[in-house]
């Protein structure tokens, strides 16, 4: 009987051993993917701009566009499905490393999801000890299991994504291509109405977002992307809900609405995502009130210019 629990010991031993040698050496492998969160937890030069919210930030703000309209570096941590809990953890990450940008753009209306949804977090538990923290208060059955075998860290799709990254890098353009089905507009037409209400543990998450930046000197702009013009009028409380959160915000901090900003259905790949000719509307539309927080002088601004009129001229 000792013989087989030295033994079992033995095996175990070896199994935790090759686990935690292998998680070490995936975890450091992909550390150096070129990839956008990856990044946060990398050495390298900050960004001057950062972005930051869920999907309608991730899906909306094209680094390219933004560095050319602000005249700095720009990095998008917008994440797709992740709560403004989320967004609070990689923002604080990235201060924590890098130092706090010049300007900071946030995409608000991550508030009214689900404060507790991992989205594609649960990777970065690997290198942020705030992550891990934040994992194990909202799945503690997760953590538990990722603490005893690490690689379970590793399973996931973002391993995958980054595995596929580091073979074949895919830029950092992040906008959508196609439009809208009909059947899609149809069954938001269709659909019954609803009201948005934001989470209370997301609205505390955007107060820490904006009073950390302004505590390192970091302008804030909070803009609101667009609504398809169907969903907006599936919302019972759609301005009411905005004139709330504006009313929540500093007084200083300025609000670049594009909520309405674009009409055409083309430009909509379903009610809260706009394509990439959607996402040129929107920029143009808020071009006037993003240029002057951003380090454009005169000379930067005419040179940017020509360039957008070679470009043009050499579109067919």
């Amino acid at each position: 009987m000792i013989r087989l629990l030295a033994a079992l010991g033995l095996i175990l031993g070896m199994v935790v051993t090759m686990d935690r040698a292998f998680a070490s050496w995936l975890g450091e492998t992909l550390r150096h993917a070129s990839d956008r969160f990856m990044t946060v937890y990398q050495d390298g030069p900050p960004a001057d701009v950062v972005v930051l919210g869920n999907s309608r930030a991730d899906n909306h703000f094209p680094v390219s566009d933004i560095q050319r309209l602000t005249c700095w570096k720009a990095l998008n941590l917008g994440m797709g499905g992740a709560p403004t809990t989320v967004g609070d953890l990689l923002w604080q990450d990235y201060v924590e490393r890098h130092g706090a940008p010049r300007l900071l753009l946030l995409e608000p209306t991550s508030v009214v999801d689900d404060p507790n949804a991992l989205a594609d977090l649960p990777l970065l538990a690997y290198y942020s000890n705030r992550v891990d923290g934040f994992i194990r208060k909202v799945d503690p059955t997760m953590w538990a299991s990722n603490k005893l075998f690490n690689t379970l860290i590793f399973n996931n799709n973002q391993t995958i994504r980054l595995a596929m990254e580091r073979v074949h890098p895919t830029g950092g353009d992040r906008t959508l291509s196609g439009s809208m089905s009909p059947v899609l507009k149809a069954q938001i037409a269709h659909a019954p109405t609803e009201a948005m209400e934001g989470f209370q543990p997301n609205w505390e998450a955007l107060d820490r977002i904006i009073a950390t930046a302004r505590a390192h000197g970091t302008k804030v702009a909070v803009v609101i992307t667009p609504y398809f013009p169907g969903y907006i009028e599936k919302l019972t409380n759609f301005d009411a809900f905005f004139d709330d959160l504006k009313h929540r915000l500093p007084a200083d901090v300025p609000v670049i609405d594009t909520r309405r900003a674009v009409t055409d259905e083309a430009q909509f790949v379903d009610a809260l995502h706009i394509n990439q000719e959607g996402v040129q509307a929107m920029l143009a539309h808020m071009e006037a009130d993003l240029r002057p927080l951003g380090g454009c002088t005169g000379d930067a601004i005419a040179q940017l210019g020509s360039r957008d009129v070679v470009r043009s001229a050499a579109r067919p």
